[in-house]
């Protein structure tokens, strides 16, 4: 199991005992116009409302040297900078600022530049995650779980003989039972924290649903400490599925828990239009509340009393339930501003 051993990134702490954390990777080349960075400290500021936690950036050139440097001082959750093949770029990273720095000591060059990266993130007070995927890893005879266990427990020691322990570990691959083995294995080993996450997992359907069925087995064996649903599409969607897992879980309970229906030939009132054009808002709400948002007089009622708030289509009247109490009724112009209000209100 994941040990007692604590990583600080920021000013935040993992290890057990601490929160899980969600983490996503922008997507996008790291803009330079002073507006574009502007922006892209107020988008960290919704993903971090919808519960994102850390927030990593590609570093692939020091010409982004001066941008990486914004972010990193006015995000308001720790950043890390991602780093491969040239040992330069993670020093420069970490002069910027950056919280942490994610590297594969095995692809940044030789020991001894491992070594000058190792103690200019013991010298700022930055954590390192050693990210090892299934398919850069030193050769060898031994499965790749194996492989990829041993081959963190080395650079642990390499990193341990210079006074340095502010690491994460994470062992990724896109096959789910090689990541389910590799971290087992892992935290069967060692007390570093592991952060979790389905590699090249797909599209949302598919990476939603190979990243839950790993991800959820080792957060319930007690493995884990941060993690990322990789998505191919938004980062949006990342940290929405994250905190739904976490929530799932019963890992995490802030927020509010959407309950909806599916829709069907009953539907009279677009439950789904419905909540495409309060989701979002929704998301980045912080109560511990559930909200019901249903189409039709079979399941909507009902649903309705086991809620904190709902809202439910009956022909062209939309009522809005409070503990299963209706509360008010309003025409579909009027539902969504309807419904934020009482959220607001809601304790």
């Amino acid at each position: 199991m994941t040990g007692d051993h604590q990583v600080m990134i920021g000013n935040t702490l993992l290890g057990r005992g601490f929160p899980i954390l969600v983490q996503t990777m922008y997507d996008e080349a790291m803009p330079h116009d002073e507006a574009d960075l502007e922006a892209l400290v107020r988008r960290i500021g919704k993903l971090n409302a919808m519960g994102c936690d850390i927030i990593r950036f590609s570093y692939p050139d020091s010409s982004d040297h001066d941008a990486l440097a914004y972010v990193s001082k006015h995000s308001p959750i720790p950043v890390v900078a991602d780093i491969h093949f040239d040992y330069q770029l993670a020093l420069d990273a970490i002069a910027c600022g950056v919280q942490k720095i994610r590297i594969n000591p095995g692809n940044i060059g030789s020991r001894k530049k491992v070594d000058e990266v190792v103690r200019s993130a013991l010298d700022h007070g930055v954590a390192i995650r050693i990210g090892l995927n299934s398919g850069s890893l030193p050769r060898g005879n031994d499965p790749i779980p194996k492989l990829m266990s041993d081959t963190a427990l080395e650079y642990l020691d390499w990193f341990e003989q210079l006074g340095f322990t502010n690491s994460v570990v994470s062992l990724k691959a896109s096959d789910v039972d090689m990541t389910l083995a590799a971290n087992r294995l892992f935290a069967s080993q060692s007390d570093y924290p592991l952060h979790l996450g389905v590699t090249e997992a797909g599209s949302v359907v598919s990476a939603v649903t190979r990243s839950t069925w790993a991800l959820g087995q080792l957060l319930s064996e007690g493995i884990g400490n941060t993690l990322r649903i990789s998505i191919t599409g938004d980062i949006e969607t990342e940290v929405q599925a994250g905190v739904e897992l976490l929530r799932t879980l019963g890992l995490r309970r802030k927020g509010i828990r959407i309950v909806s229906c599916p829709r069907c030939g009953r539907h009279s009132f677009d439950s789904q239009g419905f909540l495409k054009s309060v989701e979002s808002e929704l998301l980045t709400i912080d109560k511990d509340l559930t909200v019901a948002i249903m189409g039709c007089q079979v399941n909507g009622p009902g649903e309705a009393k086991a809620a904190d708030l709902a809202i439910t289509g009956i022909g062209n009247s939309i009522f809005l339930y409070e503990k299963g109490i209706l509360v008010r009724k309003v025409s579909k112009e009027e539902a969504k501003d309807a419904l934020l209000e009482a959220i607001e209100h809601a304790e």
